[in-house]
């Protein structure tokens, strides 16, 4: 704490003294006042200038995004365009080329000074650990390696670029306005918030879910109107460009009653067990194909051979690309018995070899296939349990339960507000300790509340003194 405001503090804390004569009592409260002032002038100050960050990262990062799934869009419409018969099916020209694209992608990383494998997790680091910052570099590779592993049939989604183009917007005007370790920690959270929301065109699942992702367990608050701010931003410039949401609107309907409320509670079981055979497979082809192709070329290229395998013997591209067709299908009452299992090893695949795109959608199509086709065992509608999939699977697989829940009401309206929460409450449970991000800190135990982790103790401790610190400068 400065001085100046140490004597403010004691000016504002000076009790009257006895028999003190008139004018000294009237410099004690103009004093007082003062002091007063001055403090409710620099927290006005503060928030006026994140409230300007929002609005600048939040600016920038929903015209990326607009670029962004300008570009996807075009890809994905060129990939599914140029498809060629042979005696599987009918298979994609481009798929041909994507081996040499992992090539492409792994050198222009590695000349950038970057490592192969930073992407969201090394953005959720920065939110923990100034150690961790993005990269500017990260924002072009993530942009031109996303399209790229679109462009020639890669199964992954959009919103790790989004993230990651986010973060790096956020990291890059934080730094440059010389703010301090909190105000830029808001940044990278502007940045993340205003990304997802002009990606996925839900700004009140974005702002919770980049406060939520860091540390499972604690939310951090003081970002929550910023990172509103540069979603709500972020979502209006791509709506403005002709871009909506992933979807919207249900056509089944079903009551609420305590029958309803069990048979979502089953589902959300069961949509937890499919989160950790989803995560588990992601992680765990990921370390196969690192500890058997220590050489990120060999790696790079071998697993886009897997994938040219994989779908000339799968006979169609339906397992490529985000899979945002697997999910119109499977809101329709239409999914296969084996789309999600497929869905989740194409995906394996493409992000273990090093390819780049995101996790999340994938997710929502591998948890919408698995509702769907689960549903009728459970006296559900399947157009309903495609949904209550989707949004299980989101909240296991980033244990972020409040995201899910605004996500569900943003895309599928109000009405199944209650069903959505208890859905999302059963997955949280059940996915225990699994999830997409290995950077993410599981702080507190699901099940307790106690540590989950004896050796976050220190990093809590050192947190509480940093923002002591904070808040008496």
């Amino acid at each position: 704490m400065s001085e100046r405001d140490r004597r403010a503090s004691d000016y504002e804390e000076a009790p009257f003294e006895v028999g003190a004569s008139l004018s000294q009592l009237a410099r004690l409260a103009l004093r007082r006042d003062r002091a007063r002032g001055r403090r409710a002038a620099s927290y006005l100050i503060k928030h006026i200038k994140r409230a300007a960050l929002a609005l600048v990262v939040g600016g920038v990062s929903g015209c990326l995004g607009a670029c962004f799934l300008c570009a996807m869009h075009y890809s994905s419409a060129f990939f599914l365009s140029n498809e060629r018969a042979s005696s599987f099916g009918l298979t994609p020209r481009a798929l041909f080329l994507l081996p040499f694209v992992g090539l492409a992608i792994v050198y222009a990383y590695r000349r950038s000074g970057l490592s192969v494998d930073a992407g969201t997790d090394q953005v959720i680091e920065s939110l923990g650990t100034e150690a961790s910052r993005p990269s500017l570099w990260l924002v072009p590779l993530i942009f031109i390696s996303s399209v790229a592993t679109q462009f020639f049939g890669g199964s992954a989604g959009r919103e790790g670029a989004a993230l990651q183009l986010g973060g790096g917007v956020g990291e890059f005007f934080g730094r440059r306005l010389h703010f301090h370790s909190s105000d830029l920690k808001i940044a990278v959270i502007c940045g993340m918030s205003g990304g997802f929301g002009a990606v996925f065109g839900s700004p009140l699942a974005a702002a919770i879910f980049a406060l939520e992702i860091g540390c499972v367990g604690v939310i951090y608050y003081p970002g929550f109107l910023p990172a509103l701010i540069s979603s709500t931003l972020g979502a209006w410039i791509t709506r403005s460009f002709g871009f909506t949401a992933l979807t919207s609107g249900l056509v089944a309907t079903h009551q609420v009653s305590v029958w309803g409320s069990f048979q979502a509670l089953f589902l959300g079981l069961l949509c937890g067990v499919a989160c950790i055979f989803f995560c588990s497979t992601i992680r765990g082809v990921g370390r196969s194909f690192r500890r058997r192709f220590p050489n990120d070329y060999y790696r790079a290229f071998f697993g886009g051979l897997c994938v040219v395998v994989a779908t000339i013997l799968l006979g169609s591209a339906r397992y490529n690309g985000t899979g945002a067709t697997l999910i119109y299908a499977a809101l329709s009452g239409d999914s296969g018995g084996y789309d999600f299992i497929l869905k989740t090893l194409m995906t394996a695949l493409t992000l273990g070899a090093g390819f780049k795109g995101g996790e999340i959608v994938p997710a929502l199509a591998v948890g919408s296939t698995f509702g769907c086709v689960v549903s009728p065992y459970l006296g559900l509608d399947p157009c309903l349990g495609a949904s209550f999939g989707m949004i299980a699977l989101f909240c296991g697989s980033t244990n972020c339960p409040l995201a899910a829940l605004a996500l569900g009401i943003e895309l599928f309206g109000s009405e199944h507000a209650l069903l959505f929460a208890i859905v999302c409450g059963a997955s949280y449970i059940t996915s225990g300790r699994f999830g997409l991000y290995r950077s993410q800190r599981i702080l507190f135990s699901k099940f307790t509340d106690d540590l989950d982790d004896q050796r976050l103790r220190a990093t809590l401790r050192r947190d509480l003194e940093t923002l002591e610190r904070d808040l008496d400068e």
